[in-house]
């Protein structure tokens, strides 16, 4: 008996090729709409601050300071723009900045930096590395910060937890001041000697825009963070603004 082997050739089918080709159209979309919605929610915030004429210039205070045992000169250069800042205030989804340890060191009755920008909770290390008595507060907030007596060589820690804008003086030098911003969000620059500023980074949206110089807030209005075009901000001096309302 002769065994036969019966063969059977089934029809080859091609398998559609689309569901994986769509798949990755589908992906390549979704990735598209994310960075394109990133990208419209991510923006800078450009300007520059116009000060007074009386604060342009490179050095605060000219002439030295008179102490019982000769003079000292005031070192305090660079001007208002080392201690003028720009601040978001009421970003949409904004969150602080986490708290730190900032150290300031005042010698030649000049502080190093006298200006920090700061998240809730922060600590401020005053150091004086100078040979004068110091006596520092905050005169404006004395809850804040109590007159306490800081002698050569020694160290202060102040905790700031509040949101807002604090000075630190000196009681017999009121020249000798430190800036202290506490923000509640990341969105805030200082501006340079030209009195631009940058905040990169700013979802889309109202927002108030604040601005720090010379231990006080000096300008205030609200923005949209989604135009494109820059920003002049001016602040009007004391003897400005009543000169206009004089008039």
């Amino acid at each position: 008996m002769t065994l036969m082997t019966l063969r059977i050739d089934r029809p080859r089918v091609s398998r559609p090729v689309f569901s994986t080709a769509f798949a990755g159209i589908a992906f390549a979309g979704v990735a598209l709409a994310f960075f394109a919605g990133t990208s419209a929610w991510a923006g800078a915030v450009k300007g520059t601050v116009k000060l007074p004429e009386n604060a342009r210039s490179t050095r605060l205070y000219q002439g030295y300071w008179r102490l019982e045992n000769g003079n000292v000169p005031v070192q305090n250069t660079g001007g208002a723009k080392l201690e003028t800042a720009v601040v978001l205030e009421k970003v949409n989804g904004a969150h602080p900045p986490a708290a730190r340890t900032v150290t300031v060191e005042l010698g030649g009755l000049d502080a190093r930096p006298r200006l920090v920008i700061i998240g809730p909770g922060s600590v401020i290390e005053l150091k004086n590395t100078g040979k004068i008595r110091l006596e520092l507060s905050t005169p404006a907030t004395t809850t804040v910060m109590q007159p306490e007596t800081l002698p050569p060589g020694g160290t202060r820690r102040q905790k700031f937890d509040a949101v807002g804008g604090y000075a630190i003086r000196d009681a017999e030098y009121p020249h000798l001041m430190i800036s202290v911003i506490v923000v509640d969000s990341p969105y805030y620059a200082t501006v340079d000697e030209k009195g631009s500023f940058s905040i990169a980074g700013v979802p889309e949206g109202k927002a108030n825009l604040k601005v720090w110089t010379r231990g006080k807030w000096a300008s205030e209005q609200e923005i949209d963070t989604g135009s494109k075009e820059e920003l002049v901000v001016k602040v009007t001096s004391e003897r400005d603004k009543e000169k206009e309302a004089a008039e």
